[in-house]
């Protein structure tokens, strides 16, 4: 069995690979698809921990991997190989069907988790569950032995928290993007780069109508990203939730009104932003510090349990064995009470038979003696006859 390790994901890996989920799956699609990506970090044997540095956009619908798909996954891991990381693992995402790992996902994750990586892991999404009990969306996962079995068990990790004014800058290109007649996004490896073509010009009075549908669709491609926003926001906390809905909202507006109130919006979020990240830092210290609190009550309290446990438990164990020994002198006694009695009688029966075969050689030596008595006799009487012939 492989040694379990704890995996950082670095806040650059986290947004890119909830952005690549969002894409795909929000409330406001006629159908949301899986994803799947690359885990590419480092590996610290020294400290049991892996570090998840960046990921890479795969693909999106059906999951399944062709020869092309891994020679494009070797190459990858060969190129970071040369700069000192390498491919540590995968992601994917279940869109409303949970965070199982399910015996078709294990087949495929075994591509990864194999005797070069004998720590690969997978990280499962489901984008509807983000802001609920599990407060991100995801779980992580490997297999405790691959080479024998497709027994599983859950990773730790622990999530780099942002200290700089990146994520932001993340949020503000992540909703320029979102502007774009074929918004990009993130771009996926093997995504066909169809956005490069030029549009052909159109006359003053045709461009008017073809604004107005390209506003049409840019609404529902707004409405996607502001749901999806709500949801990122949810999850990172309070102090974000107020700035991001604000900053989405306005956006939405802008959309339809043009771009120089999108950009106003944006200056007034990095002003906001540059003003706040003091009381951003505290939040997420305070919430990490109340966390770690709670933590370590419940395994205070778990423990403690589990000492009591122990403790009556082994009164319980006691009390058995002291019932078992004194059962057992029991009947130790009556076994040896009823073979003394019964060796008591075997002697008395032994005695009686002595007794009696005294008597007999007592009677037999005084017929012997008689017997001898009579054949004196005899041969006397047969003496006195010679002699009188």
């Amino acid at each position: 069995m492989q040694a379990e390790y704890k995996i950082l994901i670095k806040t650059d890996a986290l947004i890119r690979m909830i952005t690549h989920v969002l894409k795909f799956g929000n409330e406001a699609l006629d159908e949301n698809v899986e994803v799947m990506g690359l885990c590419i970090g480092q590996i610290d044997e020294t400290n049991n921990q892996i570090l998840l540095h960046n990921i890479h956009p795969v693909q999106h619908g059906s999951i399944g991997f062709t020869r092309e798909d891994i020679e494009l996954f070797n190459q990858l891991n060969k190129d970071y190989q040369e700069k000192g990381m390498k491919l540590v693992g995968w992601y994917t995402s279940r869109p409303g069907w949970g965070l199982d790992f399910t015996d078709i996902t294990i087949q495929n994750h075994k591509l990864f988790q194999t005797a070069k990586n004998p720590q690969g892991f997978i990280i499962i999404f489901d984008h509807t569950l983000m802001g609920k009990e599990n407060g991100f969306g995801f779980e992580i996962y490997s297999l405790k032995d691959f080479n024998i079995s497709n027994e599983i068990r859950e990773v730790s990790y622990e999530i780099e928290v942002p200290d700089s004014l990146h994520f932001f800058k993340w949020v503000q290109k992540f909703m320029e993007d979102s502007q774009k007649v074929s918004p990009v996004i993130i771009a996926e490896l093997k995504e066909q780069n169809a956005r490069e073509l030029q549009e052909i010009p159109l006359p003053e009075e045709d461009r008017v109508e073809v604004k107005v549908k390209d506003y049409s669709d840019q609404v529902d491609i707004m409405a996607g990203i502001h749901n999806g926003s709500l949801k990122l926001s949810e999850i990172i906390g309070e102090t974000y939730q107020n700035q991001l809905n604000t900053w989405v909202s306005d956006m939405t507006q802008g959309s339809l009104k043009g771009t120089e109130l999108i950009r106003g919006s944006l200056n007034q979020l990095k002003i906001a932003v540059s003003d706040g990240l003091k009381n951003v830092q505290i939040f997420f210290n305070t919430t990490f510090a109340e966390i770690s609190g709670l933590f370590k009550k419940n395994i205070t309290e778990y423990i403690n349990s589990r000492v009591a446990g122990v403790k009556e438990l082994k009164n319980e164990i006691s009390t058995i064995l002291e019932e078992i020994i004194e059962e057992s002198k029991k009947r130790i006694d009556k076994n040896i009470q009823s073979n003394f009695t019964l060796i008591n009688e075997v002697t008395k029966s032994l005695r009686t038979r002595f007794e009696n075969t005294t008597a007999l050689n007592s009677k037999m030596t005084s017929m012997v003696t008689q017997l001898s008595s009579i054949v004196s006799e005899a041969e006397s009487e047969v003496k006195n006859i010679k002699s009188n012939i």
